[in-house]
């Protein structure tokens, strides 16, 4: 029985593992997911509290309205006893106690209401900062994960070809050395035409006579008579 109850808690162990391993595999959906739910769920109390909070204002219209009427009905009772109508006076302090009662529970409910709304509205103003700081969250993990991706890719990349980045590099190593090659052909090509040139203009000359030396040994006995003259 206990090797049983041993290989039950190794299973359950396993599936522990299997199923933290899907979590943080599928990590990024899940937190999608979650900010998605909670900004429904804001959006539904940003509903509710709206109605919360006419039902506050609705409420104080009402009370001021109360206000007015008390108000209204005390000067009428003030002016029914000042024509000694005290009978009527009151029926209208009765009137009065009737809206002052009513004011009052008007009064108590708003007032609840008001603390209601104000405490909600927090709760929601601190939910919407931590959605905030969760997508924060959520962009600084893609961003390193799309990174982890690059790196990994690359890194692939360059087990797969093995010296893929020596290649390349001899590569463009012969690419340089052609074009050093096409530019001495180049240079080597204006060399020999600017020699045609000259040698054309030098024949040309010579037929004409012109700077033709007849040469010999007259030249050099010249030349010898002019460094003992000189």
């Amino acid at each position: 029985m206990g090797v049983l109850r041993d290989m039950m808690t190794a299973l359950r162990g396993g599936a522990s593992e299997v199923g933290e391993a899907i979590v943080d595999a599928n990590a990024i959906r899940i937190l999608e997911q979650e900010i998605r739910d909670a900004e429904s769920a804001i959006g539904s109390a940003k509903q509710s509290l709206t109605r919360m909070k006419s039902a506050e204002i609705k409420l104080k219209r009402e009370i001021a309205t109360l206000d007015a009427d008390a108000a209204d009905y005390e000067q009428k009772a003030v002016a029914a006893l000042n024509a000694g109508e005290e009978a009527l006076a009151t029926e209208v302090a009765e009137r009065i106690a009737e809206l002052e009662s009513e004011r009052g529970e008007k009064a108590s409910e708003q007032a609840t209401l008001d603390v209601e709304v104000r405490k909600i509205h927090a709760m929601i103003k601190s939910r919407e900062r931590t959605i905030q700081k969760n997508k924060r969250e959520l962009d600084k993990v893609r961003t390193v994960q799309e990174l982890q991706r690059a790196t990994e890719s690359v890194s692939r990349n360059f087990a797969a070809t093995g010296s893929s980045e020596h290649r390349v590099s001899k590569a463009l190593e012969r690419v340089k050395a052609k074009q050093e090659g096409w530019k001495d052909r180049m240079e080597a090509g204006e060399w020999l035409e600017g020699q045609e040139a000259g040698s054309d203009i030098d024949a040309k000359l010579r037929a004409k006579g012109i700077g033709a030396s007849a040469g010999g040994a007259s030249d050099v006995l010249a030349r010898l008579k002019a460094k003992q003259a000189g």
